[in-house]
């Protein structure tokens, strides 16, 4: 995995509204917000990536990012250690950072491992899960359903979905495991969810999982999460071969 260009591509100039009023909000944290103003500015430039406001192959400083995330260099400075420790950013010494960027090959490297893992872990929820844990599941998804046509809610609900199935397997190591690959998900790009079709056909895979963990049928969660990785990863394929044919033509 490896940037494909040095060129410096600017970071919005003015600071995100959104972000600002995030930032502020911590200031006066909310009950239970017990984040550190590291670890919030960790999340803004995580979300920033996701949402595509920062590119990348980006190219970010110190100051740029305390400028824009409104708060000291300090906090900044740790969040893009971590960052750079997550495989998210790619440490230019003096120069500052550069977002990095996945070729086909890595992605192809990083659904393998989805494929091993999130199959794992839906086959232990399918064994520990409570019933409170399964309900709650269930009206994940009966909220996805309303959303299909939104993918901003669509892309945080199918998240908490796969979030609540790792926490209802009960296995620390394959949490950890999980979150090192989750935590370069933001390199991907635009989300398949964007997609109307894939979207419903994600949310029937959905269902079609939840179904298997309701009946105690670990074998078959294993096999629909497997399934449902692969699709995901042929619809990300297809739609970077249709964005080459595009420019090629």
């Amino acid at each position: 995995m490896a940037p494909r260009s040095k060129t410096r591509k600017p970071l919005r100039a003015a600071p995100d509204e959104g972000a600002l009023e995030r930032i502020a909000a911590r200031r006066m944290p909310a009950a239970g917000d017990g984040r550190s103003l590291a670890e919030v500015a960790c999340d803004e430039i995580r979300r920033a990536i996701r949402e595509g406001r920062v590119p990348t192959g980006a190219h970010l400083t110190e100051m740029e990012l305390a400028g824009w995330l409104g708060m000291s260099r300090t906090p900044v400075r740790e969040a893009m250690r971590r960052l750079e420790s997550e495989g998210l950013l790619l440490n230019q010494p003096f120069r500052g950072a550069l977002v990095m960027r996945l070729d086909v090959e890595d992605m192809q490297q990083m659904f393998a491992v989805r494929e091993l893992l999130e199959p794992a872990a839906a086959a232990a929820c399918a064994l520990r899960a409570t019933d409170s844990e399964i309900a709650v599941l269930r009206e994940v998804l009966r909220r996805e359903a309303e959303v299909l046509g939104n993918p901003a809610a669509l892309i945080t609900l199918n998240r908490q979905f796969h979030d609540l199935i790792l926490e209802a397997a009960r296995n620390q190591f394959l949490k950890k495991a999980i979150a090192a690959v989750y935590a370069l998900i933001p390199l991907l790009g635009d989300s398949n969810l964007l997609d109307e079709p894939h979207a419903r056909a994600a949310h029937l895979q959905h269902l079609a999982i939840l179904e298997a963990i309701e009946a105690r049928d670990a074998a078959r969660a294993e096999l629909l999460a497997r399934s449902h990785v692969s699709h995901s990863l042929k619809c990300r394929l297809a739609r970077i071969e249709g964005d080459s044919r595009i420019t090629r033509s």
